[in-house]
């Protein structure tokens, strides 16, 4: 993910403030030992409430994206989220209870520091965010930088700094990895052949979409969409 790279096992987890693009390799999965993840979209308005309702902690600046293990406190808050999928008439009572107690350990644990930057008092890191988001939603059209850390309210050097910090890739390449991922999803649907893709996902050269996209994924896009 960007300039990190986590290496995983069987009971590993990860949690992210903020939606950034990566890639990932399986390795060891068989279809007697499948591989299975779970992933859970975490509901920022609830993370928050529980975040003021704890003790108070010193903000760190940390990266997006944090791994650990699912073990202990967290795993078990999570196991008794997860298991109420097989008592539905418990859900409605216990899942809010159970997935504040899942905040709270996360919180608690050393992936909190990610976590907490989601909090109400780090107004650089909702800035970013939002430049971020705009970026993941506006990936096929044209950038102006010096338009975006205005928006942020820092200076292009500063906000170039700060946004490789928390997300690990320059402003530019945040958005080419986007465009790159959702050509990926495109060609994967075998909905267009592969200069629709290019211009669908904001590209203007064909040539370069196709160059960029085997750079990064090491497949010319046509071996993808034949695939």
């Amino acid at each position: 993910m960007g300039a990190n790279r986590f290496d995983m096992t069987a009971g590993g987890c990860a949690v992210s403030s903020l939606g950034v693009p990566y890639s990932h390799q399986l390795s060891g999965a068989t279809l007697v030992h499948p591989y299975v993840g779970i992933g859970l979209q975490l509901d920022i308005d609830l993370l928050i409430r529980v975040m003021l309702d704890m003790p108070k902690r010193e903000d760190r600046w940390t990266c997006v994206v944090a791994a650990g293990d699912l073990d202990g406190p967290v795993g078990d808050a999570f196991a008794r989220l997860v298991g109420l999928v097989a008592n539905p008439d418990d859900a409605d009572m216990l899942a809010p209870h159970y997935e504040a107690e899942l905040y709270y350990r996360l919180l608690q644990s050393p992936m909190g520091d990610t976590l907490r930057q989601l909090g109400p008092r780090d107004e650089r890191f909702r800035q970013l965010k939002a430049a971020a988001d705009w970026l993941a939603a506006n990936h096929s059209e044209p950038v102006s930088i010096p338009e975006l850390a205005a928006s942020a309210g820092m200076s292009v050097t500063s906000f170039h700094r700060h946004f490789k910090a928390v997300t690990g890739f320059s402003p530019l390449a945040f958005q080419r990895h986007m465009r790159l991922h959702e050509a990926r999803r495109l060609l994967a649907a075998g909905s267009a052949n592969v200069s629709r893709v290019a211009y669908l996902v904001g590209y203007l050269s064909p040539s370069q979409f196709s160059r960029e996209y085997k750079g990064m994924f090491g497949n010319a896009p046509v071996a993808d969409l034949q695939r």
